[in-house]
């Protein structure tokens, strides 16, 4: 079974949609042409088949942008936050690092430009980095390591998180035309894994956690802690056969989930002839693994990302996303 790029969410109002922006620059590793992003994804062309690979290299993790509440809290649409992650098995002193978007500059290690009270600058292995804009008391509960200025456009913003030698270690919402990949008012654009792109697969509409807002209602989101989909959604690895895709081919899948039984999964495959704005479905209804034959001769020739998604009763998602040829 070969492993090709998976992502975990839970299901939104919106849906799963697509993907874009897959290739950036990376250390090559492994196959020709195969390059890894901050140590965890790999995105490169093997066979004639362009392969994105969710991997695990020791060391090598990277600070994320893992939260953005663009939209605010139920107690106000000020009440925004965000929050970043250390992957890594090390602390990570930010210090000389900046979060940036359009007008606003945030320094993580100093109390200038958009940021006015500084707690923290380190952020520790496997921990959160909570910044907060304007006060205290947007997340109740959750001291934050940073108090800034700078408001988020709920028509879409692109953030950046940059080293102190300018490097983008990770970004959020970026490629997405306007909008946000995910998240509405009151409710988190959560990261589905730390490992995951910045693409429209790897964003989901944060839901009720543990914490409260200035008003007492419940966060829909996860500030300082896992997100969600982290802990529950299924993961799915599908497998095909190399070069264009022609006549009858076999497309084999392998989905578990961490805490619902097989049984109780469903996987669909589905075609997307436009980067993954749409999905048009192959096959549904299918259970946690098998192999399917499918018939490539009814659909039309092209470029496509073939899409294997397997959900369980909660809600909860995961796909496994490979760009190929269709020959017809």
């Amino acid at each position: 079974m070969r492993t090709f790029f998976s992502v975990i969410a839970r299901s939104s109002p919106g849906g799963i949609m697509g993907t874009k922006g897959w290739g950036r620059k990376g250390l090559t590793w492994g196959w020709p042409g195969l390059r890894i992003v901050g140590g965890v994804i790999a995105v490169g062309r093997v066979g004639g088949l362009v392969l994105a690979v969710a991997l695990s290299i020791p060391g090598a993790a990277q600070v994320v942008i893992n939260e953005v509440a663009w939209g605010g809290t139920e107690a106000s649409p000020y009440g925004e936050w965000i929050e970043l992650y250390n992957a890594s098995d090390e602390p990570v002193d930010v210090s000389g690092w900046a979060l940036v978007w359009e007008g606003v500059t945030i320094p993580l290690g100093e109390e200038s430009g958009g940021t006015f009270v500084l707690r923290s600058h380190v952020i520790e292995p496997h921990g959160f980095f909570l910044l907060e804009r304007g006060r205290d008391d947007t997340v109740v509960g959750r001291q934050a390591d940073i108090i800034y200025r700078g408001a988020l456009s709920d028509r879409g913003e692109t953030l950046r998180l940059l080293n102190p030698w300018g490097e983008v270690v990770s970004t959020a919402n970026l490629g997405c035309e306007g909008g946000w990949w995910a998240g509405e008012a009151g409710a988190s654009m959560e990261r589905v894994s730390p490992a995951a792109p910045d693409d429209r697969f790897s964003w989901r509409t944060g839901i009720p956690g543990g914490f409260l807002d200035a008003a007492g209602a419940v966060i829909r989101g996860s500030p300082g802690e896992p997100n969600a989909c982290w802990l529950s959604s299924p993961r799915i690895l599908m497998s095909l056969p190399p070069g264009p895709l022609t006549g009858v081919i076999s497309w084999a899948w392998q989905a578990q989930d961490p805490d619902t039984p097989a049984e109780d999964l469903v996987v669909s495959l589905n075609v997307s002839y436009d980067q993954g704005v749409t999905l048009q479905p192959v096959v549904e209804g299918l259970p946690a693994s098998g192999s399917f034959d499918w018939d490539t001769s009814g659909w039309p020739p092209g470029e496509v990302l073939l899409v294997a998604r397997a959900e369980d009763p909660d809600g909860f998602w995961g796909v496994a996303v490979l760009a190929a040829e269709l020959g017809g």
